[in-house]
């Protein structure tokens, strides 16, 4: 399976940016970071000790809904406990993440925006590491369908999720670790043990059994695990910058 197609810094007045791609549900999402900053009018919101997390994501061609604020909930909620907000200079300031939708299918009012989150959330991780905010950890997510015949469909696109039974949004640490479990629709627990298995081997690469002695292959994008896919891009983006130091030594 062909990759995302990531890149880092393309914004030049943001002190972080990316955008990400994927290929298989065509979305194309951009995202900026402007962090530590002041966030005038929120001085009631500010923590004393620790950074003020705030997301927006803003569709392409509509003005923001219940979907948008719903998914920036996640997307907050987690980056929150990730982002090393007791760092020198963070406290009492804020990190401002901005996601646009440019491209690729659009989320029409009603439709599930669980399609769009994976690909929010690696923009937003690139973007994070791009502008340098403290991190505890790294992450991948992935999203699956199922229908009704119990078929599981990696990365759906909008009209395969709408004919889905259930969706589910799963996000991994670097470690294997569960970090997010969003889902949708019906379903039993034997139904989502399997999707967790699949994502996980889609997102970190390790072989797991599940309870009734199946093994779920690990799948690759571009000949490696999702994890190693974002990562390939960061490091890309480090040998750009200090190729000149390369080059010295």
């Amino acid at each position: 399976m062909v990759g995302p197609t990531a890149s880092l810094t393309p914004l030049s007045r943001a002190d972080g940016s990316a955008s990400y791609q994927c290929p298989s549900t065509g979305s194309n999402i951009l995202g900026s970071v402007n962090a530590p900053i002041e966030l005038p009018g929120r001085r009631d919101a500010l923590k004393p000790e620790d950074a003020t997390v705030e997301v927006f994501v803003k569709p392409g061609t509509a003005p923001g809904g219940v979907g948008e604020r719903y998914v920036e909930g996640i997307i907050k909620n987690m980056l929150g406990k990730l982002i090393l907000g007791r760092e020198k200079g963070y406290a009492r300031r804020g990190v401002v993440i901005t996601l646009a939708i440019v491209g690729g299918e659009s989320v029409a009012r009603g439709d599930s925006y669980l399609t769009l989150l994976p690909a929010l959330l690696h923009t937003s991780l690139l973007a994070l590491l791009s502008a340098s905010v403290p991190l505890s950890m790294t992450y991948s997510a992935t999203v699956l369908a199922v229908d009704a015949s119990g078929e599981i469909t990696r990365e759906p696109s909008v009209k395969e999720a709408a004919a889905a039974v259930s969706l589910h949004v799963f996000a991994f640490s670097s470690n294997g670790h569960l970090l997010l479990n969003e889902s949708e629709g019906p379903f039993d627990f034997e139904t989502w043990e399997k999707v967790h298995q699949r994502a996980l081997a889609i997102c970190h690469g390790t072989v797991a059994r599940s309870s009734d002695g199946d093994v779920a292959m690990a799948e690759d994008v571009d000949g490696q695990p999702l994890e190693g896919a974002l990562r390939e891009a960061m490091e890309e983006k480090i040998q750009q910058d200090y190729s000149w130091k390369i080059d010295a030594a």
